[in-house]
Parts: C-alpha cells; sequence; structure tokens
C-alpha cells in the first residue's frame, strides 16, 4: 500500500518545479500519509477504509504548488543578485592587484622604497581579503536532482578550487619578486638572491596541494 500512496502523491505533484524544496516537501507529505495510513489501520480500518481517508486529508495542492513556482522564481532572482555582486568584488579585486606595484615603482623612484614596499602590501592584503569574500557570496546551488544539475554543481566548485588556486598563487608570486628586488637592493647579493624564486615554487606546490 505504501507504493500506491507514493504513487498518488507523485500524482499530485507532476506540474511541481523539478527542484530539491519541492522533492523535500513530496517526500514529507508521503511520510505523513503513510503515517496516518499505519495509525488508521492499527485503529481496525480496512486497506481501503485508510487509503480514502488519507487521500482525502491531502486537500487541494494546486495553491502549495503554484507558490513552489513562486518560490523557485525569487531563488533565481536573488542568486543572480548575488552572481552579480560577487563579480563586481571580484573586478575590484583585481584592479587593486594589477594597480599594486605602482605604489612601490613610484616611491622606489623617489628613492624610498619602505613607504611603497608597505602600500603595496596592504594593497594586496586588501584585494586577497575582498577576492576571499566574493567566493563567499555565491555558490551554485542545484535547482534540482538531475546529472546536468549535478554536473554544474561540479563544475562551479571546481571553478572555485581553481580560482582559489590562481588568487593564492598571484598572491605569492607578487611577494617574491617584491622579496627578491627588497634582498637584492638591501644586501648587493644578486649573485644569491634569486634562490628566493625556488622557495617560491615549493611554497606554490605546498599552496596546490593544500587547496585541492
Amino acid at each position: 500500500m505504501e507504493e500506491k500512496i507514493r504513487k498518488y502523491v507523485e500524482g499530485l505533484f507532476a506540474d511541481a518545479p523539478k527542484t530539491q524544496k519541492a522533492i523535500e516537501l513530496r517526500q514529507e507529505i508521503f511520510t505523513n500519509l503513510v503515517d496516518k495510513y499505519n495509525d488508521l489501520r492499527g485503529s481496525g480500518a480496512t486497506e481501503e477504509e485508510a487509503y480514502e481517508i488519507v487521500k482525502k486529508s491531502v486537500g487541494n495542492v494546486d495553491e502549495l504548488i503554484e507558490s513552489l513556482y513562486e518560490k523557485t522564481k525569487e531563488d533565481k532572482m536573488e542568486n543572480e543578485l548575488l552572481r552579480k555582486k560577487a563579480a563586481k568584488f571580484n573586478s575590484i579585486a583585481i584592479t587593486l592587484y594589477i594597480a599594486s606595484p605602482i605604489f612601490i615603482i613610484a616611491f622606489a623612484a623617489a628613492g624610498h622604497w619602505l613607504p611603497g614596499v608597505i602600500l603595496l602590501l596592504a594593497c594586496i592584503a586588501v584585494a586577497s581579503g575582498i577576492k576571499v569574500y566574493s567566493n563567499s557570496v555565491y555558490r551554485y546551488e542545484k535547482e534540482d536532482e538531475t546529472l546536468v544539475e549535478e554536473f554544474k554543481e561540479w563544475k562551479a566548485e571546481n571553478k572555485e578550487r581553481v580560482e582559489k588556486k590562481n588568487t593564492y598563487s598571484g598572491v605569492l608570486w607578487l611577494l617574491v619578486v617584491v622579496a627578491y628586488f627588497l634582498i637584492s637592493f638591501g644586501t648587493g647579493a644578486w649573485y644569491i638572491s634569486w634562490l628566493v624564486f625556488l622557495v617560491g615554487a615549493a611554497v606554490e606546490q605546498l599552496i596546490k596541494l593544500n587547496t585541492k
């Protein structure tokens, strides 16, 4: 009889949107009907009597299904707004990354390395913070349980991991270059200061291993 109840509930939701919320609601109604059916059977009702009673207890689900469609539209609009917000923060972070070397170039030309380095590092820190925040603002959510949606979710998660690795690597190599020039100009040991690039390569590999 449970299978019969399940088919009945699936029929009620035949026109419902194929979303996770609709699936969860359908399962909840099915579980409640089965529990009510078992209670009725335990009270002495026949199988058909119990089945008819639980069917009538459901009522009209048309308004409920319509509300699911409205909720789906609201969710899509909200996700689109979040996506645009994340894209805006990403563009700001990229602009800061590109502009950050200007500080050290400008101050170095005036013979003052330290203020330029401080401003460059501050710019990188702000850009990295914005980048991390933008990644947390928007995350792809499956609209249903189909293989296509699962693939889209996997693709979005994979893209997020790649962007995270690229962000860390970009910041790392910018810092390596700064460290190279500071060490080289500060000590005059140009013949050995290039080893900082080997250290940077090793650190990059550690980052890749820990951001899979």
